[in-house]
């Protein structure tokens, strides 16, 4: 049973709940909100639902991906290797079964309970795209990256799609609060997307051997490991200008606490990433700044801990209102 925990990165599933719950109850749900008149679209039953249905559709992607990737783990990592050594492919096929048809009930189940047919479907095309990816996409050029990128930041996306409805009754501050639930979606999602797709460069960068052997047309593999650093490090510098953006919002406001933790969470672990993309040289070397984005992505989830006493809509109302403003003058 332990091989099988394994072969779903249960510390990784660990973060996506930790990601939507935090997004769900400190972003979407918070208390203080009932006093506007706020509430939720999406019940705490329906939200567990779709918990329940993103987790096990995400197990069920790491599954199918290792059953695929048998041959370029076999020269990446033997030792790590679980499929043909620990489990059985045609038993690892069959549990993916199981978790892919936890996930497409789970779907149902959401369409009942929220009523919301084409956003309760979004699980189920991304169990297929998952599967799209471990048997084909994911040997063409750059695309298998941008669309894992694009998956990780579904979750927050989805969460807020059940929410972003206005109606001519609702209050100033209902659509406000509303709004403000759409542009902190942008704004995490962004983040999940980009800071994704630096690690999945990054590893196909460790990964460049096994993936050569397997004619996986990778981007290290075509066009070799300094030019997949070049690019990594032009992501690292899209994925920086924002976040100095918002480091100067706060300065401007003369919010010191703020300043100093999107500071010390989110650009001191990117410029170090960065330091460290460029120190590498070979593959192996490759590992740290895949670990330190790990530690990056990690307390980029943490930051939603801040608007737990509800000033989500609030803030990210105001700080996009400014730089529009600042957009205007140019």
């Amino acid at each position: 049973m332990i091989h099988y925990l394994k072969l779903v990165r249960p510390v990784n599933l660990v973060v996506l709940a930790l990601t939507m719950i935090l997004f769900r109850y400190c972003i979407i749900d918070v208390e203080i909100y009932k006093f506007f008149d706020f509430k939720p679209y999406m019940s705490d039953w329906s939200f567990y639902i779709l918990l329940f249905t993103t987790l096990v559709i995400a197990a069920g992607g790491y599954v199918i991906n290792d059953i695929f990737d048998v041959d370029t783990d076999q020269v990446n990592r033997p030792e790590k290797m679980l499929i043909d050594t620990q489990i059985e492919s045609s038993s690892a096929f069959t549990f993916y079964k199981i978790l892919s048809a936890m996930g497409v009930i789970g779907s149902i189940a959401l369409m009942v309970t929220t009523k919301e047919i084409k956003v309760s479907m979004l699980p189920i095309f991304v169990l297929v795209v998952l599967y799209l990816y471990a048997s084909t996409i994911k040997k063409i050029f750059l695309l298998g990256n941008v669309v894992i990128a694009m998956c990780t930041a579904l979750p927050i996306v989805i969460l807020s799609f059940y929410e972003l409805r206005i109606n001519p009754l609702d209050t100033a501050t209902v659509i406000l609060f509303t709004q403000g639930i759409g542009l902190s979606a942008l704004l995490y999602s962004i983040f999940a997307f980009l800071t994704t797709l630096i690690r999945e460069i990054i590893k196909d960068i460790q990964d460049i051997e096994g993936d050569d052997v397997a004619d996986i047309k990778t981007f290290p593999v075509l066009a070799g490991i300094l030019p997949a650093k070049v690019l990594v490090f032009l992501i690292q510098l899209i994925t920086l200008a924002p976040l100095l953006l918002i480091a100067y919002y706060f300065l401007v406001f003369s919010l010191p606490r703020q300043f100093y933790a999107v500071i010390f969470m989110l650009i001191l672990p990117l410029l170090v990433q960065i330091g460290l993309v460029i120190w590498a040289k070979t593959s192996p070397q490759f590992k740290w700044p895949s670990l330190v984005g790990k530690i990056h992505m990690l307390l980029g989830v943490l930051t939603l801990l801040y608007f737990s006493n509800g000033t989500a809509p609030h803030e990210f109302n105001k700080m996009f209102n400014f730089f529009a403003q600042v957009l205007h003058w140019f």
